[in-house]
């Protein structure tokens, strides 16, 4: 192995002292063992925990990162890194690699690289939008109105952009009314500069026709629970408005770096071929390929996790200043691509793909942005008009519609749909022919998305109440397991195959694993920023594979618990 450059200066002696024994050779203990492992310190703490190291070789499209562990000790395997060079970065809070690295690994050889960390000259830039709102001055109820909002600031960008802005309070009321003019779901800006935003103007009524300039009509002067000019002015406290040169609260490192559990995982990220990719939602057929659609262009696209390849599906085209995009996602059981496709006037259609011949099949007479597959080869459409809607998969023909308003829709082995999306959860029992409501537990919750197990509970994402939520259907009742203040979980899974459920926090870039039999929570540190809507799990692998499309960055995310 071949350091390209020392990881420090200062701890040169120490790499070149591995830089000696680096070359051991496995010869006949396997594909399965260590590809790269080291140490990771800093002169603050020694040896240190939780500290994320992301390794990409030279031309893939893809990261994997592992995590240190108590001792400091972390360990890439074989069987998710190739050989060839690498670049070496790092997120640990507070910290930066002392200087940039790569490492050459071997096709059987151990590499072994200590890792030497400093403090980091760039704190601000470091924090997430979490961390960012619990440093904030201002009252409670301030803040809690700045996060918990349906289509919040960091629901399209990290809060970093807001804090380093310079507006005063009336330079700011042109601004929220510009972001107000932005379709929240077809936009994600990162910091590494992936993702998109589309402008828009109301037409007729559905948000289907772009415009360059201009708030979206209809908006008036609030944004959520503000009004404009009133958030304009707590905005100016918080950022670097006046003059400042810094702000006038001290920006903390609030959360710690993960640790026991919550560093034995191993995490893979794809970039999709458009950096401009929109992905909100995602699907996982029988043969573990990631299905994605994208908010803001006329694609489907497909990832082969086992070869990293790419293969994207163009879609019709719709006339210059029409809203494109596709929506929700579903594999049938015959592996057959189920998705709203957008059509001129800003409608969504429910449509077919072919994966084998490409062929697209447009369902008319459907409209909705959100599905679920049901029993009986059923595909289920929600979220849009006063109506769930039942097609037939074998015909494709709309069979059925129900009374029903909300956002994502699932389904019980009955065939009885149900939607979260406000303060309890609503549903239609088809046999009685009857509406059904249940109300949160928690008031001011917000139930969002989420996935229907096999014992028709819905494990739900519970947005305002910083809560995993769960429905039984069977048994009319509800359970609700807390996570840390303002983790917003947008969505939740369904038990993986060890009985756990999972749950995103993109206001703090942590995935969360919740055992719901002893209520243990496992915080999995993410190497990136995340937006995840939607989980869905690798039936192909033999342990534990979470999928997602991470809809800030443009990629496609895997993360694999080791316990």
């Amino acid at each position: 192995m071949r350091l390209k450059r020392t990881l420090t200066a200062a701890g040169a002696a120490t790499v070149a002292a591995l830089l000696g024994a680096a070359t051991i050779d496995l010869g006949a203990q396997g594909a399965n063992t260590a590809a790269l492992t080291g140490t990771v310190s800093s002169q603050a703490e020694g040896n240190m925990e939780g500290v994320l190291v992301t390794l990409r070789r030279e031309g893939a499209n893809h990261t994997v990162t592992v995590v240190s562990d108590a001792q400091g000790r972390y360990s890439v395997p074989r069987t998710h890194i190739e050989p060839g060079k690498h670049a070496v970065t790092i997120r640990a809070t507070g910290f930066d690699l002392m200087s940039p690295a790569s490492v050459e690994i071997a096709a059987a050889k151990t590499a072994m690289a200590d890792v030497k960390l400093g403090p980091t000259k760039n704190l601000p830039d470091q924090l997430t939008s979490l961390e960012w709102a619990l440093s904030f001055p201002g009252t409670q109820e301030q803040k809690d109105k700045l996060v918990y909002q349906a289509k919040s600031c960091n629901y399209c960008h990290n809060y970093t952009r807001l804090v380093k802005s310079k507006h005063n309070a009336e330079q700011f009321d042109p601004v929220i009314r510009r972001m107000n003019a932005y379709y929240p779901d077809g936009t994600a800006v990162s910091n590494d500069g992936r993702g998109w935003g589309q402008r828009l103007l109301k037409y007729g009524d559905s948000f289907g026709k772009m415009t360059p300039d201009g708030p979206m009509e209809g908006r008036g002067d609030r944004w959520g629970g503000w009004d404009i000019k009133e958030l304009g002015q707590y905005l100016e406290q918080v950022n670097l408005s006046g003059g400042k040169t810094t702000w006038s609260y001290e920006p903390k490192a609030n959360l710690p770096r993960p640790t026991g559990k919550g560093t034995r995982v191993i995490i893979t990220q794809w970039d999709q071929p458009r950096r401009v990719a929109v992905s909100h939602d995602m699907a996982v057929d029988s043969k573990g390929n990631v299905w994605y659609g994208d908010e803001s262009h006329q694609f489907v696209g497909m990832l082969n996790p086992k070869t990293h390849e790419f293969k994207e599906y163009p879609l019709p085209p719709l006339p210059a200043g029409h809203l494109p995009g596709t929506r929700d996602i579903q594999i049938d059981q015959d592996d057959m691509v189920w998705f709203p496709m957008r059509v001129e006037g800003g409608a969504s259609r429910m449509t077919k793909l072919d994966p084998a011949t490409g062929t697209i099949t447009i369902v008319e007479g459907t409209t909705g942005q959100f599905t679920a597959l049901g029993p009986n080869g059923k595909i289920w459409m929600g979220g849009a008009g006063n109506a769930f809607t039942r097609i037939d998969t074998k015909t494709a023909t709309l069979e059925a519609e129900f009374p029903g308003r909300g956002y994502q829709v699932v389904v019980n082995s009955k065939g009885n749909p149900y939607i979260g999306g406000g303060q309890g959860i609503v549903g239609y029992d088809v046999a009685a022919g009857k509406e059904l409501s249940y109300p949160l537990p928690t008031k001011g919750g917000f139930a969002r998305r989420g996935k229907m197990d096999s014992q028709d509970r819905f494990w739900f994402g519970e947005y305002y109440g910083d809560k995993i939520g769960m429905f039984d259907t069977k048994t009319e009742t509800f359970k609700e397991w807390p996570l840390r203040k303002y983790s917003t979980p947008y969505c939740a899974s369904a038990p993986d195959r060890k009985g756990m459920v999972w749950a995103p926090s993109n206001m703090s870039d942590r995935m969360f694993r919740l055992n719901p039999e002893t209520g243990e929570i496992t915080e999995y540190l993410m190497p990136t920023e995340i937006d995840i809507k939607e989980i869905e799990f690798d039936p192909t692998s033999k342990g534990v594979a979470v999928m997602m499309a991470n809809m800030r960055t443009a990629r496609i995310l895997r993360v694999e618990p080791l316990d």
